[in-house]
């Protein structure tokens, strides 16, 4: 079975390792880079000339997450199945608007010398933030893309309309897989995705980094999800 996978902002082929080799043979993980586009509607159409023009089993960790939805809506002949981690296909709040505003214009002025250890630390669940290996691995594909990246995945954002809305009345099957203990995931975007019908939600003990602190339980889910009649 192949899954083609859309990463997270300063996230490259290698948040998918530990996944890839829980799931063994069963699947192999393709990853897609994200178009370096200005718009997160120029960045779908950009995916539809990348992705197989045929029906394809498509998931998306964080703002892959978002892309991922909003192409499932746009062209839903195109996918088998989806599956979401770590994102909610939510609009953008005005605070996280603000947040990626000010992180731009600190990096027009100042410069960007990679994500802080503080930073990439937060992003793990409480059980992981003393985990080495998880820290330097996000501090590593941070390094890996640089500022130009950066600058792009933050300014293609500041639009981001909600996608939600339309994903129940798709036909595919549809799965959130979110974090227990993500600080960027709102409980009122979580409960949203719960009573929004024909969604499937599954929440984990982690925080946003769920294929880097699951990957078995993530390889489980996937497995369950993509192999379902």
């Amino acid at each position: 079975m192949e899954i083609y996978c859309l990463p997270g902002t300063m996230c490259d082929h290698r948040l998918w390792g530990f996944t890839q080799k829980a799931l063994g043979r069963f699947a192999t993980l393709h990853h897609i880079v994200l178009p370096m586009e200005n718009t997160l509607e120029s960045m779908v159409d950009a995916l539809a000339k990348i992705l197989p023009d045929k029906p394809i089993d498509l998931l998306g960790f964080s703002m892959g997450g978002y892309l991922a939805s909003r192409f499932s809506v746009k062209y839903p002949e195109r996918i088998n199945r989806l599956m979401v981690f770590s994102n909610t296909a939510t609009g953008l709040l005005d605070s996280e608007r603000k947040q990626r505003e000010v992180a731009l214009n600190w990096v027009s002025t100042q410069g960007y010398r990679g994500i802080p250890r503080k930073k990439a630390m937060a992003m793990l669940g409480a059980h992981n933030q003393s985990n080495e290996v998880l820290v330097r691995l996000i501090q590593d594909m941070d390094k890996a893309l640089g500022e130009p990246v950066l600058v792009q995945q933050l300014k293609s954002s500041l639009d981001r309309p909600d996608v939600l809305s339309n994903l129940d009345k798709v036909r595919f099957p549809v799965c959130f897989a979110l974090g227990q203990e993500d600080g960027l995931v709102s409980k009122e975007a979580i409960d949203q995705i719960k009573n929004t019908a024909g969604i499937e939600v599954r929440m984990a003990a982690c925080g946003h980094m769920l294929p880097l602190e699951q990957p078995d339980w993530l390889a489980n889910l996937v497995t369950e999800f993509y192999s379902a009649d």
